[in-house]
């Protein structure tokens, strides 16, 4: 293939040398914090690849993967504490988001499309444009040389994760099989007093009306029950891994990040560190359901 350069918008100011005027560990914290912060609220509709064309910028994937991983963080986050806690909690973590279904609609429609609240719709449009636009840099730059140079990595694990998505979203987010159960929701969609407690999604008082919700606990346990279930979504979840991996050591020195120079040491590893974390949780769901005994649902219509 003939070699395709960068888009120019890739060139953006230099990082900052030396510290930035924060030194130490709380320096690199301090400039991760608020260049992520600046990523997210640029995400999808600021990064210069949507014009006539698809172009290949940099910053489409960047600015997208910084988005993805925030998200990851809080959906991971749900998901364990959520099978650890049982049934009910993990019920209505999926309750609050199913409740929000309306802001898909923007206020013309009852819903967003399939359902989709305006975060899932923003959701959408970011892994889109990732796909899009990681796909566009692979073709023209990754394809022009071979696999053992290790340019292939990120488009292979990649590709690897698509897989994977494809799938999850079939065995719970569109899944045919999903059964329902009852719990009381809370009013102001967290449950406040019971937030100490370790009780974010229910409510315990009887006066607060039964709300008919997704039962996604016994969804995850009769997938992840199965030992075969486990072992893909488990390779699948260290090919994540990897490519969290390799892309934050790409992520962080990139002009785009605007991370001072002497701490994208401290930035990198903070990330791996991170990535390590968002990884072990999902493994623990994986495991946990599968070696832990079934607690009983009541199902209803």
């Amino acid at each position: 293939f003939p070699a395709v350069a960068a888009a120019p918008a890739d060139d953006e100011d230099p990082a900052p040398s030396g510290n930035g005027g924060i030194s130490g560990p709380i320096g690199a914290l301090v400039f991760l914090g608020i260049n992520i912060v600046k990523m997210l609220l640029r995400t999808v509709f600021l990064t210069g690849n949507f014009k006539f064309n698809l172009d290949n910028n940099r910053k489409g994937t960047i600015r997208s993967a910084c988005f993805l991983l925030t998200f990851t963080i809080v959906h991971v986050a749900g998901n364990f504490v959520g099978m650890i806690k049982g049934p009910l909690e993990a019920n209505g973590e999926g309750y609050f988001f199913d409740r929000l279904a309306w802001t898909g609609g923007f206020g013309i429609w009852k819903e967003g499309p399939l359902g989709m609240s305006v975060v899932e719709l923003y959701l959408a449009a970011a892994l889109c444009l990732h796909v899009s636009v990681a796909l566009k840099r692979s073709w023209d730059i990754s394809l022009n040389y071979t696999i053992g140079t290790g340019r292939w990595n990120m488009l292979l694990s990649g590709l690897t994760i698509l897989f994977f998505l494809t799938i999850h979203l079939a065995d719970i987010r569109f899944s045919t099989k999903m059964t329902y159960t009852m719990l009381r929701p809370p009013t102001y969609f967290v449950a406040f007093p019971g937030v100490l407690e370790g009780r974010v999604f229910y409510e315990t008082d009887e006066s607060i009306p039964l709300a008919r919700v997704r039962d996604i606990y016994s969804r995850e346990v009769a997938l992840f029950k199965d030992v075969g279930t486990s072992v893909l979504y488990t390779a699948c979840i260290v090919v994540f891994w990897a490519h969290m991996l390799i892309g934050w050591k790409k992520l962080v020195p990139a002009d785009a990040m605007q991370i001072p120079k002497d701490h994208v040491r401290v930035v990198t590893w903070l990330g791996w560190v991170a990535s390590t974390a968002i990884v072990s949780m999902y493994l623990s769901v994986v495991w946990f359901t599968y070696f832990a005994p079934i607690q009983q649902v009541e199902h209803v219509a």
